[in-house]
């Protein structure tokens, strides 16, 4: 059995290149995240993106300043499901999901 996790990812977090496209491409004070689902330390799955103030502290975004956070999370979601991936945890974020198959 497979223990799949459904996380936040920070676009410009993932590579120093990354971060350099990212701050060059958006909009002045937005962070690029998007949501992945993760196999052990392997990507899975991954989510279209979704912009969010930069925040002051660390403070995770929610739909109201992170327009698309919610259609990000549930097309993921979605194509978990589709893979015949259950449901089996969630945490206290939206995000914070667990899958078995």
């Amino acid at each position: 059995m497979e223990t799949l996790h459904v996380e936040l990812q920070d676009i410009g977090g993932t590579a120093w290149w990354a971060r350099i496209l990212t701050t060059l491409a958006s909009q002045s004070g937005s962070v690029q995240f998007r949501f992945v689902g993760r196999v052990a330390d392997e990507v899975r799955y991954s989510s279209s993106t979704f912009a969010s103030p930069t925040p002051i502290s660390p403070t995770p975004p929610e739909e109201q300043w992170a327009p698309g956070m919610t259609r990000s999370l549930e097309e993921l979601v979605s194509d978990i499901r589709h893979d015949g991936w259950t449901q089996t945890g969630s945490g206290s974020e939206p995000w914070s999901l667990t899958f078995e198959r």
